[in-house]
């Protein structure tokens, strides 16, 4: 009888008596990044991130377990757009060993139904958010080690953010990481808005880093390593993870219209059309959450993954 892989929804806060030395400056948060390649036939179209993200049932057994990226990784095109989709199938990573990172297996999973339905679900409520939600039938990758994945519980950390709080970034820029061990680069910055208030009235709050293509689909975490705050303002030590969201895009300039004359006037100081504000998007974890509540298992198993192509 086939072994069934451990899912293993890793601990939020680091623990501080392990046996295996490797294994315990191992963050488990960089086995559960993963890039993320659009393929086209045989051809790669490009590059992002995606995550490993797991619901589980009452009694704490995971229930169904996710690969989380944004809408442009897995189309090529920003989300309610009327292209068609660049690539068929994608293709990503999963470790089966925390005290040998250089143990990794690819999985390559179809986009598509025979009829051209994706395979993937989004948010109901905000279908133009940029992040989808891949389901991974556990035959993808049963007896091939361990699994680590998020799961609701890093959401739900008693750790205050707040603008200025600092986070980090897990993904690949530009494709560039320790491929001998498929795992990412953290990149650090601050958060940049209210993360309680809804940026533009959407689930959205910005983050000031500066991060690049390859990154997009990163899962966005809060990371304290000595003292940090608590909800109610009380001060804690520990290293805490906490899952805020995931990143979508950079904000850039764009080119006014013509006879646009709003915003600062032209001048030295003024920046072009194309320069980055070192400005994240970075969707919201409960969005996350959410859609994964939405999600129907037998409905999706019978009507969506035995009619894939």
């Amino acid at each position: 009888m086939k072994s069934l892989l451990p899912v293993i929804v890793a601990a939020t806060l680091a623990v501080t008596a392990v046996a295996d030395a490797r294994q315990a400056a191992l963050d488990p948060m960089s086995l559960m990044t993963t890039p993320a390649l659009l393929i086209a036939g045989t051809r790669q179209v490009s590059q992002g991130t995606g995550f490993l993200f797991a619901t589980t049932k009452a009694n704490g057994e995971v229930d169904m377990v996710f690969l989380v990226t944004n809408y442009h990784v897995v189309t090529g095109h920003e989300p309610m757009s009327q292209v068609r989709a660049s690539g068929d199938r994608l293709q990503f990573y999963l470790h089966a060993s925390r005290e040998d990172p250089s143990n990794y297996f690819p999985v390559n999973i179809p986009l598509y139904t025979k009829t051209g339905e994706p395979i993937w679900i989004q948010s109901p409520q905000f279908p133009e958010a940029d992040v989808v939600m891949v389901p991974i039938v556990p035959s993808l990758y049963d007896g091939r080690g361990q699994l680590f994945v998020f799961s609701e519980s890093h959401t739900l950390i008693d750790m205050r953010m707040k603008p200025a709080s600092q986070a980090s970034l897990l993904g690949y820029p530009y494709g560039f990481f320790d491929t001998r061990n498929f795992l990412p680069v953290w990149k650090t910055g601050h958060l940049a808005t209210e993360p309680s208030v809804d940026f533009q009235g959407q689930p959205v709050f910005l983050v000031d880093v500066s991060a690049f293509p390859g990154m997009s689909g990163a899962p966005v975490v809060g990371v304290s390593n000595g003292v940090y705050e608590s909800e109610s303002g009380a001060m804690m030590t520990g290293t805490p993870r906490k899952l805020l969201g995931i990143f979508s895009a950079m904000r850039m300039v764009k080119p006014k219209a013509p006879g646009d004359l709003s915003g600062t006037p032209a001048d030295a100081g003024s920046p072009s059309p194309g320069d980055s504000l070192q400005l994240g998007y970075v969707w919201k974890a409960q969005l996350i959450t959410d859609i994964a509540r939405t999600f129907n298992k037998e409905d999706w198993l019978e009507r969506i993954w035995k009619n894939r192509r």
